[in-house]
């Protein structure tokens, strides 16, 4: 992992400048993040919580959901996701291969098991009701293959089967960094991906740019599609390198800049939405100051307006297509336009009431009391309700 650039006052004087694009080239079609649905339960607050998608369906239209087993039911799973317009990264690594020694590259070695295609009838029959191109928006076969061993013989055995029983389903993997240049992508893949992290701003940084020029030359068809994987993250390095937890709005900036620049980019995925998966001080997004999530918030609405599963919001599918919350972020106040007579309640992510109010003379609810973070406001009027997640940035 590369140590960051002591350029970060340079940065922030250009990312200051920037004006940020109201929308999303077309090009960009898909944002969301790893480890939203994994059974993992962020240790940097006081809840048990392992499934993340309520905190980020407004901004994402995919989203890792992890399978530890072939016979995994996922289907309650899978349908809460969809059923909030984001389609699951159904990661099936663990029906396919097993860890068999520590030899690989990365120090772990993964190999298929020998009844791989019996594992795979097994979750298929389990899993039929949701295994199809309206349930799932791609399968991500394993993560970081040839890092952890696997052969390019494995890939092509595992990536064949699924595109055999589903083909208008995307097949996925993400390869680690130092791999890149040995890597083979099979012609049943569709979308592939590098890791390289502790990179600030990847455009102007050669190694990034040359990792992602070998990526996209390994492509062995026309139509295979990049993705960016975000560094979405803050570890204790990144604060030795002198970048505390608010700049890293700037880096996920920078990502997205690159991927406007880039129409061979399809999609960006952020490293990760909860924390403490690589140690106990590590943030992920949700972890992060208001800032970095709004900056989040911000792309992943544009990249989302592009390709919503649920198709474009009519105005007879919006329950109160009159009311609007505004500002989002907010600092001291929200303003909810068309709300009188109608009651505000604001929850926290954990869906603990905060706050109610009357709207009877005013349009105006104070929020400035509200520690920085993101919540969810719900406005009721007559016969309809309207819920928004909204950030709070002091």
């Amino acid at each position: 992992m590369n140590i960051l650039h002591k350029t970060f006052v340079l940065f922030l004087a250009v990312c200051s400048m920037r004006l940020s694009a109201q929308t999303a080239p077309a090009h960009l079609q898909y944002f969301g993040f790893a480890v939203v649905d994994c059974l993992w339960d962020d240790p940097h607050d006081a809840s048990t919580v392992t499934n993340y998608i309520s905190e980020v369906d407004t901004f994402s239209n995919i989203a890792q959901l992890c399978v530890y087993d072939y016979t995994d039911d996922v289907t309650a799973r899978v349908n809460l996701m969809t059923g909030v317009c984001v389609k699951p990264m159904l990661a099936v690594q663990a029906v396919f291969f097993q860890y068999v020694d520590s030899l690989g590259p990365s120090g772990a070695n993964y190999d298929l098991f020998s009844d791989y295609a019996m594992r795979w009838a097994a979750f298929k029959t389990i899993n039929q009701a949701v295994l199809n191109a309206n349930g799932i928006g791609c399968f991500y076969i394993i993560d970081e293959p040839y890092w952890n061993g696997v052969t390019y013989a494995d890939l092509v055995a595992v990536s064949q089967l699924i595109k055999a029983d589903f083909p208008n389903i995307p097949i996925m993997f993400v390869e680690a960094y130092p791999m890149v240049s040995i890597m083979q992508i099979p012609t049943s893949v569709d979308w592939v991906g590098f890791d390289m992290y502790g990179i600030f701003d990847p455009a102007n940084d050669a190694t990034f740019m040359g990792h992602l020029n070998t990526v996209k030359n390994a492509r062995s068809t026309a139509s295979q599609e990049v993705f960016l994987i975000i560094d979405d993250q803050w570890l204790d390095f990144y604060g030795q390198a002198g970048y505390p937890p608010d700049t890293i709005e700037h880096m996920v900036q920078n990502y997205y800049d690159l991927a406007v620049s880039d129409t061979s980019i399809a999609g960006l995925i952020g490293y990760l939405w909860p924390g403490g998966l690589d140690g106990p001080s590590h943030l992920g997004v949700r972890d992060l100051p208001a800032n970095v999530i709004a900056k989040n918030v911000q792309i992943g609405k544009m990249i989302k307006a592009n390709n919503n599963p649920c198709g474009p919001v009519t105005v007879a599918e919006n329950t109160a297509p009159e009311i609007h919350i505004s500002p989002n972020p907010a600092n001291t106040c929200l303003f909810i336009s068309h709300a009188l007579g109608a009651t505000v309640c604001i929850y926290d992510v954990f869906g603990k009431l905060i706050l109610t109010k009357d709207l009877d003379q005013t349009e105006k609810v104070m929020v400035d009391f509200l520690p920085a973070g993101m919540y969810v406001v719900e406005v009721k009027k007559e016969a309809f309700s309207t819920k928004q997640k909204i950030v709070i940035a002091h």
